[in-house]
């Protein structure tokens, strides 16, 4: 009878591996990536102004604030009347999120780069630097996995995520 009690969780260990759990299939994300070569990202800009339509963060400095707008540089707002606040212009800055500025220093991501403007003269900003490979690579904005055919060894060489759009 012992040697019956040692067998048993043995038989069901033996059944229980030998079975196949069923996969539960992989939702994919909705959004696909836009691709452009990275040179396109050393196009940067200052434009007139245009309308803002969406919005990431804002950011306050000296008598400017400066609106977001995803994945496509930032509005600069003339605040210097906060009654009547002025949009001056437009920086692009294309795949930017993110915005710290200090001393006159304006740091952003580019896709997944880190780049340094001069913006002493907010209307003719100089390019200070780029850092290549800085931030990971942009999540789609629902976070869910790739679909395989978007994941990064299957994109072209030198290829850069500018925006993201939902799959048709």
């Amino acid at each position: 009878m012992k040697n019956i009690s040692k067998i048993v969780p043995l038989l069901i260990c033996l059944l229980w591996l030998g079975c196949e759990v069923p996969a539960v299939p992989t939702k994919y994300s909705e959004y696909e990536p836009i691709l452009a070569d990275r040179s396109i990202l050393n196009t940067i800009t200052f434009n007139e102004a245009k309308p803002i339509i969406n919005t990431g963060k804002i950011y306050s400095y000296q008598n400017y604030i400066l609106i977001n707008e995803l994945d496509k540089g930032y509005h600069v707002i003339d605040n210097s009347d906060p009654a009547t606040p002025k949009n001056i212009g437009f920086l692009s800055i294309l795949a930017s999120r993110e915005v710290v500025i200090r001393n006159g220093i304006l740091y952003s991501n580019s896709s997944n780069d880190l780049i340094s403007l001069d913006i002493s003269d907010i209307n003719h900003p100089k390019v200070i630097s780029r850092t290549e490979n800085v931030f990971p690579i942009q999540e789609p904005p629902d976070n869910l996995p790739l679909d395989p055919d978007y994941v990064a060894n299957n994109r072209p060489a030198n290829t850069v995520i500018i925006e993201w759009r939902r799959r048709k």
